[in-house]
């Protein structure tokens, strides 16, 4: 081509030179747009391409929720960061109720930046969490909001809940008492426990099935090993699922220019989406199967009341409200139940964990 001609003479320290200006002009521009942003807020210091991603992995040894600490504690209530692009962080209750807004014409409504790429996870029009299309985010929210807050929902909470206490307390009941009245040596890992605890909440109420990982944390702490395929199932799916909320981080923090170009940050990247293609191959069998419990049971039994069923049966026949009237009444297809729960069960098991631990330290310290 014509515009390379001029590049053919050139020899291997033309070449450099040439690297060097290029590099040297971009960052003098970033820095530029850096030193004379509107609205600049206090925040850590950016490099260019790479954002504060140096001060999280090399402060921080990439613990992102660390690096949110440090920010809050030293830049207070409203601070900036970088990543690929710049994000805002607020900090008080105030700040985010017109974020929270349903209305279309609220201005700040979309959830996150575009540094996670739907396309790159499967979620373009789907779920809650990444959805920056408008009506496809109110039609999911709808359907994940009546699902959880129906009385039928909460009474099915109740019980799991309830039935994996009782199970919890087994548990400890083998471990603990009888080592600590013997040997006095058994710490209780409240952490661990309420980790995998959660895990079987969210899971059993979303998905109707039993999960096990209480049971699976049980047998790499007692002498009682056991080689049940389901235990070992159940290992695997949390697994992916810790490596997929920390990917998560991983897609906001790293611009996609390196993780499409940069060996190492690709080969990271890569992972991360064949561990999304696992937990989707999961929840697909799931869905699959709960359809075909659905049309196997007649019209006037009575179905579970876990958040996958009432996905599939809304606005269906099954559903008790159900009238057939256009696109907005539609049911929801198996690849947006399957965003949604995902998106349940990551951030259902995390948050409610730290509530519990944070709840016990008080009642503990205070």
């Amino acid at each position: 081509m014509m515009i390379f001609k001029p590049l053919e003479n050139l020899e291997f320290n033309d070449y450099v030179l040439l690297i060097c200006t290029v590099l040297m002009t971009y960052v003098a521009h970033y820095y530029y747009n850096y030193f004379t942003r509107v609205n600049p807020l206090p925040g850590p210091f950016p490099f260019p391409l790479i954002g504060n991603v140096p001060q999280i992995y090399l402060l921080f040894y990439g613990d992102a929720q660390m690096f949110y600490d440090y920010c809050y504690e030293k830049y207070g209530n409203i601070h900036e960061i970088y990543d690929c692009d710049r994000s805002i962080i607020l900090c008080r209750r105030e700040y985010l109720e017109n974020f929270l807004s349903l209305s279309e014409k609220n201005a700040h409504w979309m959830r996150f930046n575009n540094s996670i790429k739907p396309e790159e996870f499967g979620t373009k029009g789907k779920g809650i969490l990444f959805n920056n299309n408008f009506k496809s985010w109110v039609f999911n929210r709808q359907f994940f909001s009546q699902a959880i807050l129906s009385p039928k929902f909460t009474d099915e909470a109740i019980d799991w809940i309830n039935k994996l206490f009782d199970e919890l307390e087994s548990y400890w009941n083998k471990l603990f008492l009888e080592e600590i009245i013997k040997e006095n040596k058994v710490q209780l890992d409240f952490s661990g426990w309420f980790n995998n605890f959660t895990n079987d909440i969210i899971i059993s109420l979303l998905t109707g099935e039993k999960y096990y990982s209480m049971a699976a944390y049980f047998t790499t702490l007692s002498d009682e090993k056991s080689q049940s395929a389901m235990i070992n199932d159940s290992v695997k799916l949390a697994q992916a699922l810790r490596k997929q909320l920390l990917g998560v981080s991983f897609f906001l923090f790293i611009p996609s220019f390196l993780r499409n170009y940069i060996p190492f940050f690709k080969n990271k990247a890569n992972d991360i989406l064949n561990n999304m293609g696992f937990l989707n191959q999961r929840l697909d069998a799931i869905i699959k199967r709960r359809r075909n419990e659905i049309d196997n049971t007649s019209l006037d039994e009575s179905l579970p009341h876990d958040m996958l069923t009432s996905m599939i049966i809304k606005n269906t026949p099954r559903d008790d409200n159900y009238f057939e009237t256009g696109e907005a009444n539609r049911s929801m297809t198996d690849s947006e139940i399957r965003v949604n729960l995902l998106e349940g069960i990551i951030t259902g098991t995390h948050k409610i964990r730290e509530i519990l631990i944070l709840g016990f330290f008080y009642t503990v310290n205070f």
